[in-house]
């Protein structure tokens, strides 16, 4: 990939929508699309593997949270959620994980 397209990918995916997220929404998500591999409760488990949102929302910053949901690590059996969610929702989800916090 030529630097010049993934630094304007990177700008896209970090570019604020304006509106305030909805971390209700995001929790309505994670439990349709997150919760059969991670734990998605408040206080959840600090698990590793995979990391519990509690323990994402500790050690991780908004942005990281961001682009981990949307392109995964390679290798990783997560799921790019870029293809099902748009980025609203996507904003949602990161502020329901930030919530737990």
């Amino acid at each position: 990939m030529k630097p010049a397209y993934a630094i304007a990918i990177a700008a896209g995916l970090f570019a604020s929508t304006g509106w305030a997220a909805d971390p209700q929404n995001g929790q309505a998500l994670a439990v349709d699309n997150c919760a059969r591999c991670h734990d998605i409760a408040p206080g959840g488990a600090a698990k590793l593997h995979p990391p519990s949102f509690a323990a994402i929302a500790g050690y991780r910053p908004e942005e990281q949270i961001l682009a981990r949901i949307m392109f995964p690590a390679l290798h990783s059996p997560m799921p790019a959620w870029s293809q099902w969610f748009d980025r609203d929702e996507v904003d949602d989800l990161v502020a329901y994980i930030q919530s737990l916090e």
